[in-house]
């Protein structure tokens, strides 16, 4: 009967270390969702706007996922410049990711006689490690006029 006690004991010694290990992750996997390991990735954004009309408010060049969550910092609109790079770093094997043209949230807004309106440029991504993906932005002028209606 002794025996049956410590070789039960055993078994379910066993068992409960099998179970452990089965579920413990190892040290470089604890902070990555579903082990994915991480991706840098770049994110170059291209605005054709080749107009020479002055802008009286500040825009910013924005990355943002699904959640409207920016995952790199704004940057802002200097009229001339066509490429605004974006870097990021992420855990997940695949995303959306949204680059648009905003109004700054910050700083004094004037009634301006025109406006910049654009599409935003929207990409289902799989991240793969050191890979760049482009995005294009497409702004016209537009008087308020228009905009109002």
């Amino acid at each position: 009967m002794k025996t049956v006690k410590i070789f039960s004991a055993l078994i379910f010694t066993m068992i409960l270390i099998s179970v452990n290990a089965g579920f413990a992750k190892t040290s470089d996997d604890r902070n990555r969702p579903n082990g994915n390991p991480t991706a840098q990735v770049w994110y170059p954004v291209v605005v054709h706007f080749a107009s020479d009309q002055l802008l009286c408010n500040v825009y910013l060049i924005e990355i943002i996922d699904a959640m409207g969550i920016q995952v790199a910092p704004a940057q802002v609109f200097v009229p001339g410049t066509t490429t605004y790079k974006f870097f990021e770093q992420t855990r997940i094997s695949k995303g959306v990711r949204i680059a648009r043209l905003v109004k700054a949230p910050y700083g004094v807004h004037y009634i301006c006689p025109i406006e910049l309106v654009t599409a935003p440029d929207v990409k289902v991504i799989e991240f793969k490690n050191g890979n760049f993906y482009r995005f294009d932005l497409y702004p016209k002028s537009v008087s308020i006029k228009e905009s109002i209606k």
